[in-house]
């Protein structure tokens, strides 16, 4: 009896690093790897950013973090980073969540393969109430907005979608 709960629990650990890794491809880069494939589906970052609404336009990457060496099973981090161009409306309460007093910094250690969808010249600005508000304390992440092209560049670790739970 104990062997059958092993193997229910190892299944539901397996269960779980696919769902966290659902977002990366299997060709999406290594352990200590900042490369990517660049996907183009906005329907992963629709769920998981439902503030930034129906964008208009996405380029994101999933770079799969300490893997490990896949002799044995581990947590499996994924970092995704993207560009994602938002419709007027979207950008406006994105804008709003950036408040008052947002800090000007350009993003820094993109993977390349991003860097190449960023807007040229872009005017970047961030701030921890932007970060707190779409994050809701979830996951880590960094929301940089460029408002000449409504485009918000996403950097987190393990994005989930917010809680579909009623709050208490």
């Amino acid at each position: 009896m104990g062997h059958i709960r092993v193997l229910a629990a190892g299944a539901g650990v397996s269960a779980a690093l696919a769902a966290l890794t659902a977002c990366a491809s299997p060709d999406d880069g290594a352990a200590g790897q900042d490369r990517c494939s660049v996907r183009s589906d906005p329907a992963p970052i629709e769920r998981r950013f439902p503030a930034f609404g129906t964008p208009e336009r996405v380029h994101w990457c999933g770079v799969v973090l300490n893997a490990g060496d896949g002799r044995v099973p581990g947590p499996t981090d994924v970092r995704l980073v993207g560009v994602v161009e938002l419709a007027p409306a979207a950008f406006a309460g994105i804008v709003e969540d950036l408040g008052e007093d947002p800090v000007a910094q350009a993003p820094q250690g993109l993977p390349g393969e991003i860097v190449e969808f960023l807007p040229g010249e872009a005017r970047w600005r961030r701030s921890d109430r932007l970060d707190r508000s779409v994050t809701q304390g979830r996951y880590t992440g960094s929301f940089h907005v460029d408002t000449a092209h409504r485009v918000v560049l996403v950097d987190c670790v393990d994005p989930v979608p917010p809680s579909t739970e009623p709050a208490p």
